[in-house]
């Protein structure tokens, strides 16, 4: 029977039974025939365990992340679950002078001040903010101070509605708008004009130093009005 060499530095010249067990003896790093290697005793069931511990860990994470998944979905779509409602178009991006405005209604809404639903159909919404200006607003931000009467003229040249917005908050922020009457289905008229902030005794800096550059509201020619033709109404069922 072969013995082992009883000192590991000396080359190996065992069989394979004595290389195993001479690296098993070793257990850390030592000369084989010039070369340093390491050694880690296991067996065939360590080998196992490990792998099966690392199938185990990965399975977790893709279960985590599976997990997260509709969770995040959840999260982003829960502010229009919240709003609970949906703004149909009547016109997009019409731009007079320095504003840009969208108009937009919805199902008539509660407010403050006991403005209740009561006898209307529609909750009619002006969305008017700053494009590049003079007068110190923030460009895509909503402009406050305007007075902003609407007119809703039917194909028979008829004013269905009329009135002047007030200035309110919703989820999505500052707006004009108005609970109307329009219980007819027609293709209307809207005619939006608008006047201008210093109506309300907004001022404006005027000096140099400290001033948006505008010296008055007078420089742009108030009032400003958007007319859209082709407003195809449907009274809905809210």
């Amino acid at each position: 029977m072969t013995s082992c060499p009883s000192d590991p530095r000396q080359p190996l010249r065992a069989n394979d039974r004595c290389r195993r067990a001479l690296c098993s003896r070793i257990g850390t790093s030592t000369m084989l025939r010039g070369v340093t290697v390491k050694t880690i005793p296991a067996t065939a069931m360590t080998v196992k365990m490990l792998l099966a511990s690392r199938s185990s860990a990965a399975s977790t994470s893709a279960a985590a992340s599976s997990a997260a998944a509709p969770s995040a979905a959840s999260a982003a779509a829960a502010p229009g679950e919240a709003a609970g409602f949906t703004e149909i178009p009547i016109f997009e991006d019409e731009i007079v002078d320095f504003l840009h405005v969208n108009a937009v209604y919805f199902q008539p809404v509660p407010m403050t001040d006991g403005n209740g639903v009561e006898g209307y159909d529609l909750h009619l919404e002006a969305d008017i903010s700053a494009e590049e200006n003079d007068y110190g607003f923030e460009v895509g931000g909503w402009v406050p101070y305007l007075t902003v009467d609407y007119k809703v003229i039917g194909s028979d040249g008829n004013t269905a509605a009329e009135g002047t917005f007030m200035e309110m908050s919703a989820s999505d922020g500052p707006h004009y708008g108005a609970n109307i009457a329009l219980p007819n289905a027609d293709t209307y008229t809207l005619e939006i004009t608008i006047h201008s902030p210093a109506d309300n005794n907004y001022l404006l800096h005027t000096d140099a130093e400290t001033g948006p550059g505008a010296k008055s509201f007078d420089e742009t020619k108030w009032p400003l009005v958007v007319t859209y033709e082709g407003w195809d109404y449907t009274p809905q069922e809210w």
